[in-house]
């Protein structure tokens, strides 16, 4: 257990600083004003990294890391475990996500911008409202409000806590940047943290999340990469299994 827990101690200490990071641009967020024009670069290239660990997005963002890790591991059936060990942490955080969201039931910080235009008499009244009405009170604020913010409010009705976002590229942070520096390579842990730095912030700049719901998502992540030894024991057994399969089957 010391073993598994040291060889991940790179990516725990990755995930400690995205944290502390997100705190600080937590400070830098509150200055933001979803009411603020928004020139086309800037609505794009938070768009663009938003994009990139959303529900689209996020298959080819797990595609260019994991075509990364391949170079680095030759032994293809150690890069085929650990990518099965992804896919597990993946699928928790997921499941786990949809069900938090549902627990919580914390509204999104773009319905207290409903809220402040009358259209809703307060945040939480939003999700009594069918899907029709939603995408229509969202519609009435195009006037104030830039389409590079609203469409993404179209595009996400459910609840913020925690962010999946945040999630996903806590999970890649982890599992990718610890790979990458036990093969030092330090330019791509670098590049790694600052897009994953960047999609935290373009979910506040968004006026999708608030700060609180990165910070647990961070904190979540934590729990779940450390516990996943187990998980990691049990992938271990049933991609064997398969290989088994495979090679009896052939």
């Amino acid at each position: 257990m010391k073993h598994s827990f040291s060889s991940k101690q790179y990516g725990v200490t990755l995930l400690v600083i995205f944290f502390l990071g997100i705190m600080a641009l937590s400070l830098m967020a509150s200055d933001i004003d979803l009411f603020s024009p928004v020139s086309a670069s800037t609505g794009f290239s938070y768009t663009a990294l938003t994009f990139s660990a959303g529900p689209k997005g996020f298959i080819v963002s797990l595609v260019v890391l994991a075509a990364m890790t391949w170079r680095l591991t030759p032994n293809r059936v150690l890069w085929m475990k650990k990518m099965f060990h992804l896919g597990l942490i993946l699928a928790v955080g997921f499941i786990c996500k949809t069900a938090l969201k549902q627990v919580t039931e914390s509204p999104r910080p773009y319905t207290e911008v409903l809220t402040q235009n009358l259209l809703i008499p307060q945040p939480s009244h939003f999700y009594n409202l069918s899907l029709f009405q939603k995408q229509q009170v969202i519609e009435e604020v195009t006037n104030n409000v830039s389409t590079w913010r609203t469409n993404q409010w179209q595009g996400e009705k459910d609840f913020s806590f925690p962010s999946g976002h945040t999630i996903f590229v806590a999970i890649c942070l982890a599992f990718f940047g610890n790979l990458f520096l036990q093969n030092g390579r330090y330019l791509l842990t670098l590049a790694l943290s600052t897009w994953a730095m960047g999609v935290a912030y373009s979910r506040l700049w968004l006026g999708m999340h608030r700060p609180i719901d990165l910070l647990g998502s961070v904190v979540f992540v934590l729990l779940v990469y450390i516990l996943s030894v187990k998980l990691e024991k049990v992938s271990d057994k049933v991609l064997s299994r398969c290989l088994k399969v495979k090679v009896g089957g052939s």
